[in-house]
């Protein structure tokens, strides 16, 4: 008697989406470790991105930037007066973790996809610009809108600009840092994030089985 033998084969599909979250999960407090203990040198690189951006705006309001620990010191031309017969120059200060901190989380995304390197570092890449838009943005509100007239006066950001730079420090601030790393994360994910809802689709229900 003769029988005939079937070799059977299982491929390994996506993953579940319960899988990929416990992994982004993981992998999440390692990033964040990561994040805080290169912020300093993080934050240089996205000061000067905002840099430029504050130059585009306003030439020559920023002549250097400098560091105390962690936060960046804008040198400007501007001229404060904090007693009479007493000048100064403003150095306002930023705090770049307010807007770097979605690395951690975009990093923390592509290594639960497994995506490859590149895409990982040109994530990274594509984040400075938007780091450096809160940055610039959290600056020029300072001294567009919070030091006072005797201050705006002297950047000329008047009128709808100078509303214009409140809006834009709204989103720089609250809507940038969390959104921007999840979107570019789709993006280059875009195949995994396919596979795993034509996975969740396909599934068959409790009831069926």
């Amino acid at each position: 008697m003769r029988r005939d033998l079937t070799r059977t084969s299982t491929k390994i599909g996506p993953p579940s989406l319960g899988n990929f979250l416990l992994r982004t999960f993981l992998w999440l407090p390692p990033c964040f470790a990561a994040w805080y203990f290169s912020a300093q040198p993080h934050g240089a690189v996205a000061g000067r991105v905002a840099l430029l951006i504050v130059d585009q705006l306003r030439p020559r309001l920023v002549p250097t930037l400098e560091r105390s620990g962690v936060d960046l010191v804008f040198v400007t031309t501007l001229e404060v007066h904090p007693a009479p017969g007493v000048t100064g120059m403003l150095l306002p200060q930023v705090n770049p973790l307010i807007y770097t901190y979605g690395l951690a989380l975009f990093v923390a995304l592509m290594l639960a996809t497994r995506a490859k390197w590149w895409k990982l570092f040109a994530g990274i890449f594509l984040l400075l610009p938007f780091q450096g838009w809160g940055i610039a943005l959290d600056f020029l509100v300072q001294v567009a809108v919070m030091l006072g007239p005797e201050v705006s006066a002297q950047v000329g950001l008047l009128g709808w600009r100078r509303e214009a730079i409140a809006l834009g420090y709204q989103v720089g601030t609250l809507i940038l840092p969390a959104l921007v790393p999840v979107a570019l994360w789709a993006l280059f994910s875009a195949a995994f994030i396919e596979g795993m809802v034509r996975r969740r689709v396909t599934m068959p229900s409790p009831e069926a089985q």
